[in-house]
């Protein structure tokens, strides 16, 4: 019985497409904008682009302020 219970509990939710989640109007606007602050961003692109393109950005941004930090303590440490 166990396994037949464990089977009906496993039920995969419905997958949900691009097209569905850009008929919200916040999502869409949300997109734009976020297509407007990633600057590497390629045009026309999916979101999943859109998303990966956004997380790599923000990569480079957190290298660029760890590297800013190092050069402002090694000024600090010259005064």
């Amino acid at each position: 019985m166990r396994g037949d219970r464990s089977k009906a509990t496993r039920r995969s939710a419905p997958a949900i497409g691009e097209r569905d989640i850009m008929e919200d109007a916040r999502v869409v606007k949300q997109v734009r904008e976020l297509r407007r602050l990633v600057p590497v961003c390629r045009e026309p692109c999916g979101l999943g682009e859109l998303f990966q393109d956004a997380a790599t950005y923000i990569e480079d941004l957190q290298v660029q302020v760890k590297v800013m930090r190092m050069l402002l303590d090694k000024l600090s440490d010259d005064e």
